[in-house]
């Protein structure tokens, strides 16, 4: 029988000094079931095959913190029936991580307040040039666009008291960033961890890897490009993200060891 991964209540607020994650989205850049394709997960009766683009709603201190906007966001928003967003940390610009910011608006009009966003230099300078009506002073009261306050993140920060270490990683000819928050790392594009970067992953208690299929991606970890990195990290948990179509998921949970499991949209994990 397929093992089931542990969940809690995403009602229930977490114990002080707990972190709470919430998958928003575990799907690979195009989305489960993808555009045009009839494969037997595309087509699939399973809920848990179908996947929306990544992201993760992390709680902590009473705080709700976005790791990267999605595109779908809106839907995201909606099924988890969320009503607040007090910041947003960018892992890296590409589209399937950014392009949901325009429906930060709505969580400026219920929270009559701007929102932080926090990413490395290179990214809000991306993200700022794609979308600068966010940024800007004009209009800083209207519903016709977000009001974000950018922030650059260099090194070791503290988001509302949650400890935040962003770290370098090798996302195929590029390089992106994973982020270190309390015990939990989230590692979703990637394929390659620089010796460097290796300290930031010491400890760890849950780890939430991406893996886009089963053979090796030049830009991602495979699945059991991931099982191995997950064996030599030894984290309490392991959690798989970032899953394209050419993955089923009660095929996934058959095959994977004691400690891992398959996510799936709106998963709800403690981090302790």
């Amino acid at each position: 029988m397929a093992k089931e991964a542990p969940s809690s209540d995403s009602d229930n607020a977490p114990s002080r000094g707990t972190l709470e994650v919430l998958f928003l989205g575990t799907g690979a850049s195009t989305g489960v079931p993808t555009i045009g394709c009839g494969c037997p997960v595309c087509l699939s009766p399973n809920p848990r095959n179908e996947r929306t683009r990544s992201s993760i709603l992390v709680r902590y201190e009473g705080r709700q913190i976005l790791i990267d906007a999605a595109p779908d966001l809106r839907h995201q928003a909606l099924r988890n029936k969320l009503k607040r967003i007090d910041a947003v940390i960018f892992t890296h610009p590409h589209a399937d991580h950014i392009l949901g910011i325009d429906e930060l608006r709505i969580f400026n009009y219920l929270q009559k307040e701007e929102i932080p966003v926090f990413g490395d230099p290179e990214t809000l300078r991306i993200i700022m040039g794609m979308f600068p009506y966010a940024f800007s002073e004009e209009n800083r009261g209207g519903l016709t666009r977000p009001r974000l306050i950018p922030n650059k993140v260099i090194g070791h920060t503290l988001i509302f008291g949650l400890p935040v270490t962003p770290f370098l990683v090798k996302h195929g000819p590029v390089l992106n960033h994973a982020l270190r928050m309390g015990n939990l790392v989230y590692l979703t594009d990637c394929n390659e961890v620089p010796a460097e970067s290796m300290k930031y992953l010491a400890g760890v208690d849950t780890l939430v890897i991406g893996a886009v299929r089963y053979e090796p991606h030049a830009s991602h970890f495979g699945i059991w490009q991931a099982l191995e990195f997950i064996d030599r990290i030894k984290p309490r948990k392991a959690y798989l993200t970032h899953l394209s179509h050419g993955i089923d998921h009660a095929q996934l949970e058959s095959e994977l060891p004691p400690n891992v499991y398959a996510s799936h949209d709106g998963l709800v994990i403690s981090v302790f």
